[in-house]
Parts: structure tokens; C-alpha cells; sequence
């Protein structure tokens, strides 16, 4: 491995961990299986640095759309909330 090649590797490697440690509450990690090059679609390869992380089974796995899901039913509820809470006192503007 050349010199070059290792020093680019080292500071993405830094750059992963320190996108990482800004995570403030929860830490998505995610890949696409397939990617465009130029006009064809290849597949694509996760991060040699997922490997790193030592992910498991064990690891806490989320659907996105389920999360998604949640928080707009929290927004509704939230809404609807603040709607009833202005018809029931009509006098404040």
C-alpha cells in the first residue's frame, strides 16, 4: 500500500469518526445497494469503514419509515392539540 494511499485512507477513516461522534442521540448507518455511474446502475459496496464499527445482530436496528411514521403521528397529535387548545379559548388572538 503506498504512502499516499494510506494517508487518504487515515483521514477518511478520521472523517467517518468524527461525523460519527457529532451524532447527538442516534447514529443511522446505511448504504445503498445499487448506485449510478454514468448511465448505468452498478452495485454499489458499503463503506470499508461499516466493517470497523463492528456492527452485529446485537445492534439496535431501526426502519427509518416506521421512525418517519411515528413523528408524523407525534406532529399530528401535536397540531390537533394546539388547534383544540386555540377553539377552546376564542377570546385570544
Amino acid at each position: 500500500m503506498s504512502e499516499s494511499f494510506a494517508l487518504r485512507l487515515q483521514e477518511e477513516r478520521r472523517l467517518m469518526y468524527v461525523g460519527i461522534t457529532r451524532a447527538q442521540r442516534s447514529l443511522a448507518v446505511s448504504w445503498s445497494r445499487k448506485r449510478k455511474k454514468g448511465r448505468e446502475m452498478i452495485a454499489a459496496q458499503p463503506s470499508r469503514f461499516i466493517a470497523e464499527m463492528a456492527l452485529d445482530k446485537t445492534t439496535v436496528k431501526e426502519d427509518p419509515r416506521e421512525k418517519l411514521k411515528a413523528l408524523r403521528a407525534e406532529f399530528a397529535k401535536k397540531s390537533a392539540d394546539a388547534a383544540a387548545a386555540a377553539a377552546a379559548s376564542p377570546g385570544t388572538a
